[in-house]
């Protein structure tokens, strides 16, 4: 069995690729949001930093990736359109 699914193969380096500004913008959010210890999710960046309308949503946890966030837990959307799905809630590994 392959450790690294088809998506983490190819899908979220296409993303990386493609939309590198606006990865960086939403990182950049993200770490000033964690940067005093703070719980971030994907909501709070997308509240602050919307990304392109043809994104799929399912990238959207790659604004975490790369090592300095950890996930601590996981909690419901509050977007509507995500009815209730669970999200994942980081801290920055240094703030955890």
């Amino acid at each position: 069995m392959e450790a690294t699914s088809i998506f983490e193969k190819r899908i979220l380096p296409l993303f990386e690729a493609t939309r590198a500004d606006w990865l960086e913008t939403a990182r950049l959010v993200a770490e000033e949001l964690g940067r005093d210890g703070r719980e971030v999710t994907v909501d709070d960046v997308r509240a602050i930093v919307p990304p392109p309308d043809e994104v799929d949503p399912r990238v959207m946890g790659s604004v975490f990736k790369g090592g300095r966030w950890e996930c601590v837990g996981y909690r419901r959307s509050k977007r509507p359109e995500c009815h209730n799905r669970p999200v994942g809630i980081f801290k920055l590994k240094a703030a955890a």
